[in-house]
């Protein structure tokens, strides 16, 4: 997580395919643009957290199989 002039940021790193993030989480996350690796938003009332917490528990997952 990286805060910076224009929002907050989430990396998750690791994801060989990146078109999976935005494919699976890019429509239902809110107000966010999401990237390869990487979710960016301005605030956290702009998200659904339920689908951020989605896209992280996601990626631990993946590293646990």
């Amino acid at each position: 997580m990286s805060a910076n002039t224009t929002g907050m940021s989430v990396y998750i790193m690791g994801i060989n395919d990146k078109t999976y993030l935005v494919n699976t989480y890019g429509k239902k996350i809110g107000k966010a643009s999401v990237t390869g690796y990487c979710i960016k938003f301005k605030s956290l009332k702009d998200l659904d957290i339920e689908v951020l917490k989605a896209a992280i528990i996601d990626k631990v997952s993946l590293i646990k199989n």
